[in-house]
């Protein structure tokens, strides 16, 4: 059901993505509803580039997809017109029937990060209408590729923690 991909896969995934003129305000920052969908698309490619995981052909065969059951987004920085931007994506914890990723964005050189993202996906047999716990498989690729270091249980403190590291990562630079 799964596509076996090479081993060991990464846990956090990266890709780039420019900003686009259509998705933003008047003057040029990125709507704060588009980014939940830059977000949503940009995981979506990393999960079937790095895992060989499409979600929407697992969909078909299975009746079971993931849904967002929370979001939790905070915006520090603006995301510009035409700016190329780097999205890091990562499971933070994974339960039977749900899971938390992590979504980062940053310029494109990763110097300055534009907003942190957590969703609750909630795992659904679509035909039942009702919660499904995660096959076998799944649950093996998850504890493979869930970030192993502790998460902190309120999302203000990470984000505060992303802070602190920004802030420490742009000292050490100079």
């Amino acid at each position: 059901m799964i596509p076996q991909t090479s081993s060991p896969k990464p846990a956090v995934l990266e890709s780039q993505t420019r900003i686009r003129f259509d998705h933003c305000d008047p003057f040029g920052h990125l709507n704060n509803s588009a980014f939940l969908n830059y977000f949503q698309n940009e995981r979506e490619d990393q999960v079937e580039a790095a895992y060989g995981l499409d979600i929407h052909a697992f969909f078909r065969k299975t009746g079971r997809a993931w849904v967002v059951g929370q979001n939790q987004i905070v915006y520090l920085s603006p995301a510009l017109v035409r700016e190329l931007v780097t999205i890091q994506t990562s499971i933070r914890q994974v339960s039977e029937t749900s899971m938390l990723v992590e979504h980062l964005m940053f310029d494109a050189e990763k110097k300055k990060l534009k907003s942190v993202l957590w969703t609750k996906f909630v795992y659904i047999d679509v035909r039942k209408n009702e919660r499904a716990q995660h096959e076998p498989e799944l649950m093996e690729l998850f504890k493979e590729v869930v970030v192993k270091e502790e998460t902190p249980a309120l999302f203000e403190d990470r984000v505060k923690q992303l802070r602190e590291q920004m802030k420490a990562a742009a000292q050490s630079a100079v």
